[in-house]
């Protein structure tokens, strides 16, 4: 038989219902859809505990040495290794604002690399930083100006410092860059990936003197685990193994559909078909649903992946595609496979067992 000839007979089996096409597609749909959509949602999850480890501080480290850390090379330490971002504190006295005489308010001198550790992005604009909870109380924003008993402060930045289980120590407090030329009292840093080496840069802030002592690191914010490795989070995810279930189910999919009608096709060979054209109709077949169901199942992963709002919609997305079309390979493959075990001597138990 001729290629044209499968061909044709394969179009009249799929459009007449034999191949049962609809039926196989909307099945691949499913199972491949529920799978993929599983991995996705997992991935969700761990995306979103990454973003609520950084948006909380918890990936933020200081070493407190007070009065023996030094501010420029605390500074320096932005950039190196995973380190986003670094800068230095040290208490100051009090700033009492004219709004508000009888309640000085809580004031600390940082380098302006600390800017960026609290989500200061302009640095360049001269002023303090003020807490957003204080300024709203205070009724300023960014340009405004403080008046204090010391004078007038111009509001540089306002910063969030939420009560979510961080140093609670910068809520309501105005932060005032300095040129980091004296001493400080701690070092931060803001890192991620976190990694061990991090606390020894950490570390090597401190003036070396006589009287230097071992720096205990501490974390900013600990209600969210000491540590989190994504990756470890992401290559170890349960939904991993959707890999290789998703092929199995389309590889037994692939060979009940071809192993139903076994007694249509061992009549067939045994009417003289050759097997080679019998089992390239069964993969033509076989691709035919299995391949509706891959593409529908793309655009329904594509759909929810947006909708969702996750960041790497096409690597994840793309993930999905790989799974879905090993899968599809997985149903010919099944196809094929239970092709090969129908023999034309067989004819006769098909049929009585019909």
């Amino acid at each position: 038989m001729k290629v044209s000839g499968v061909l044709s007979e394969a179009a009249r089996n799929v459009s007449t219902g034999t191949t049962k096409a609809v039926t196989w597609a909307l099945a691949t749909t499913v199972i491949l859809t529920l799978l993929t959509l599983a991995d996705v949602v997992t991935i969700m999850r761990i995306e979103r505990d990454v973003q609520t480890f950084q948006a909380t501080a918890a990936n933020v480290h200081k070493a407190p040495a007070p009065n023996q850390i030094d501010g420029f090379g605390c500074d320096a330490l932005a950039g190196v290794s995973t380190i986003k971002a670094s800068g230095a504190i040290r208490e100051r006295s009090t700033i009492t604002i004219d709004q508000a005489p009888l309640v000085p308010m809580t004031a600390y001198d940082v380098t302006y690399g600390f800017g960026r550790v609290i989500g200061i992005d302009n640095l360049d604009v001269p002023g303090v930083w003020v807490e957003a909870g204080l300024a709203q109380l205070l009724a300023v924003s960014p340009g405004a100006t403080l008046s204090t008993k010391d004078g007038p402060l111009q509001v540089a930045g306002v910063y969030d410092w939420p009560n979510d289980g961080r140093d609670i120590r910068f809520s309501y407090a105005i932060l005032v860059p300095v040129v980091a030329a004296q001493p400080f009292d701690e070092c931060w840093i803001q890192a991620w990936p976190i990694i061990d080496d991090n606390d020894k840069l950490l570390r090597s802030t401190q003036i070396v003197t006589s009287e230097a002592y071992p720096i205990l690191i501490a974390q900013v914010n600990r209600n969210y685990g000491v540590t989190m490795d994504a990756n470890r989070l992401y290559s170890e995810r349960i939904t991993w193994h959707t890999i290789w279930v998703a092929p199995l189910f389309l590889g037994l999919f692939g060979f009940l559909a071809t192993w139903r009608r076994r007694l249509e096709y061992s009549a067939a060979l045994h009417a003289r078909q050759a097997r080679g054209a019998f089992m390239l109709g069964v993969a033509i077949e076989t691709a035919v649903w299995a391949l509706t169901g891959a593409g529908l199942t793309s655009m329904i992963d594509l759909v929810v992946i947006r909708l969702i709002g996750l960041r790497e919609i096409w690597l994840v997305w793309l993930g999905g595609v790989i799974i879905i079309w090993c899968s599809l390979v997985a149903g010919l493959v099944g196809g094929v496979c239970a092709s090969a075990l129908i023999r034309e001597k067989g004819l006769f138990r098909f049929f009585k067992t019909r």
